[in-house]
């Protein structure tokens, strides 16, 4: 029994030996083949790119062919023992979908590995129109032609408001999806390359249907905004957009059905069944845009940096106040532009009021100012105007717009205000009367009576007992501190996000320094420097690639507060315009940003996300 286990064992062994010897005595072919050489538009099919003589062949890329959309499946080996001769091979499967009509050349292919040269050989295939039962009356002269082309029938835009911008003026983007007769689902939001400019978030999409061409599309139209960071020529774009198109199966015998709305969720609940979903990456051409400088000329003393096409009200809520009393001006400044950059409008109010720190709401197109002064002297007779600049980015010159001055009576206070003191009234002391002890009666006892121990006994006592667990809960203690340890030096992402929170503490502590000296782009760079380490180490992310889109991926899947997505990009777009725009930004604002990001950390670190 143990020779033929030996015997067995040396056949394996040769086998083995034999397989490896011929993989690498033989040539190995590389060869090319599909399933079919004629198929439909718009049908996907499978492309295999065999190895034989090997099993060890990594896969190429997904090749760039023209008139179809390449997407890799997966690898697929083969053993085979014919006449003691072994043959073996790895065949790397992927899925073509054609995307127009026509007959092309596949190939041949060209791979090299490990110094060596493989080739295939060429493929021809012919792309057909869809075989189709009549189920609708033939168009009539005159009516809508068909896009024949699949290019033509799902495709991605990008528009830009204007090619040529000024520094931080805003200017609205539109991309569109262009779907004509195909099924579409799981259509992701698109992105798109904004080097050199603040994107903005999209807002709610918009659905409606267009004429292009004489051929009737259903748009899905997708609105942002972005502005320039700094002067130079840039290119924005491409845009880039992930979906499923729904493929009828391999059915010979059965037509397409042809909806008339792809956006109706019923048409995909009743033929799900017969069709399977295809993953399409559509992506736009880029847009070349040209980012100028704000020019010096006529520049006013007031301007802030204002970037719109902007209409500015003024007002106070009282005219009659007495010395002391508060009284609101109130600033309203509505229009189109980059409200980012609207500040409270300049006011010189010299040495007649002591001023607080502007209260701020905007809404929608409109932002709102209030500011709360005290009259200090009955002398004041007015409030002095108030004035507003911004670039007019339509008709790009500076504009100030003035308002007041406002008149206003201040009258003396009547009665002059002395500081009191307010204290309890001393309560009385209530003497207590010495209490008299009464006699009573003690008897003294014939016996003594059954003497017992004073005390507890020891295995009651709550803390012998204590003691006797302490010795599990020190070994359960040393157990997980011993785990927590090794998953620390094992397992980077753990790691990262347990230093997370102590090395943003530590960068706050040093944009604060920076804050003390008033320094404010060192405080930006250290607060930018901050964010994305924090960012990078929570979610385990390159931090150097942490941009507001990449953030905006990972946290809004994950229910993030809306107002917490809307203080990090805030504070993208603070750190951009100070590193990269020349704006300077007050000490007050530099609080507000050190506020954000302490409770964006502290938010992210009391919730899970």
């Amino acid at each position: 029994m143990r020779n033929i286990n030996k015997i067995i064992l040396f056949i394996i062994l040769d086998l083995v030996c034999l397989l490896h010897t011929s993989a690498f005595a033989k040539d190995i072919n590389f060869e090319a083949t599909v399933d079919s050489n004629k198929v439909e538009l718009g049908q996907p099919f499978e492309l295999n790119l065999t190895f034989n003589g090997t099993q060890y062949m990594p896969a190429l890329e997904a090749p760039i062919i023209e008139g179809f959309q390449a997407r890799y499946v997966g690898p697929s080996t083969r053993m085979s023992i014919i006449n003691g001769q072994v043959s073996s091979s790895i065949t790397h499967v992927y899925t073509l979908l054609p995307a127009r009509k026509g007959t092309f050349q596949i190939g041949p292919f060209r791979f090299e590995h490990k110094g060596d040269v493989y080739n295939s050989n060429p493929i021809t295939v012919e792309v057909v129109d869809v075989v189709a039962l009549p189920q609708t009356p033939p168009a009539q002269a005159g009516g809508q032609p068909e896009a024949m082309d699949l290019n033509d029938q799902i495709f991605l835009i990008m528009q830009i408001g204007k090619n040529k911008i000024y520094l931080n003026e805003a200017v609205p983007v539109i991309i569109k999806l262009f779907v004509n007769k195909l099924g579409v689902r799981d259509i992701q939001y698109p992105q798109f390359s904004h080097d050199g400019f603040s994107a903005g978030e999209f807002g709610q999409p918009r659905q409606y249907r267009e004429i292009v061409g004489g051929i009737g599309y259903d748009i899905i139209e997708f609105n942002t905004t972005v502005f320039g960071l700094k002067p130079g020529e840039f290119r924005l774009g491409p845009a880039t957009m992930q979906c499923n198109l729904l493929v009828q199966r391999q059915n010979r015998g059965q037509a397409p059905p042809s909806p008339d709305n792809f956006f109706n969720s019923d048409f995909f609940n009743s033929f799900l069944g017969g069709y399977q979903a295809y993953p399409l990456n559509l992506k736009s051409t880029d847009i070349p845009v040209t980012v100028l400088s704000l020019p010096e000329e006529n520049k006013p003393a007031s301007f802030s940096g204002a970037m719109g096409i902007f209409d500015f009200e003024a007002s106070v809520n009282l005219l009659e106040v007495k010395v002391g009393d508060p009284v609101t001006l109130k600033a309203i400044v509505r229009g189109q532009g980059n409200f980012n950059t609207v500040k409270f409008p300049a006011t010189d109010l010299g040495d007649n009021f002591k001023a607080y720190e502007p209260q701020v709401k905007q809404e929608n197109v409109t932002k709102i100012f209030e500011e709360v002064m005290i009259p200090l002297n009955d002398g004041i007779k007015e409030i002095p105007a108030v004035n507003f600049s911004f670039f007019n980015t339509g008709t790009g010159q500076y504009q100030t717009i003035t308002r007041g001055p406002f008149p206003i009576k201040v009258i003396r206070s009547e009665k002059t205000e002395e500081l009191q003191v307010v204290e309890n009234k001393r309560s009385d002391t209530t003497l207590l009367k010495e209490e008299k002890l009464g006699r009573d009666i003690i008897y003294i006892k014939a016996t003594s009576g059954k003497l017992t121990k004073k005390g507890e006994y020891l295995y009651k006592n709550k803390i012998f007992l204590g003691c006797q667990v302490l010795p599990l809960f020190l070994y359960l203690f040393i157990v997980v501190m011993h785990a927590r340890n090794r998953r620390f030096k094992t397992d980077v992402r753990f790691a990262r996000q347990l230093l997370a929170p102590r090395k943003a503490r530590a960068g706050i502590r040093l944009a604060a320094g920076y804050f003390q000296k008033e320094n404010v782009r060192d405080f930006y760079d250290a607060l930018f420097d901050t964010m994305q380490e924090y960012l990078g180490d929570k979610f385990h992310l390159p931090s150097k690639g942490i941009t507001i889109s990449v953030i905006d991926e990972q946290l809004r899947s994950r229910g993030l507060p809306e107002t917490i997505l809307a203080k990090i990009e805030e504070l993208f777009s603070e750190c951009d315009m100070v590193r990269y725009a020349a704006s300077q930004l007050t000490k007050e604002h530099m609080q507000n940003s050190l506020i954000k990001l302490e409770e964006v950390i502290d938010h992210l670190q009391r919730n899970k996300v």
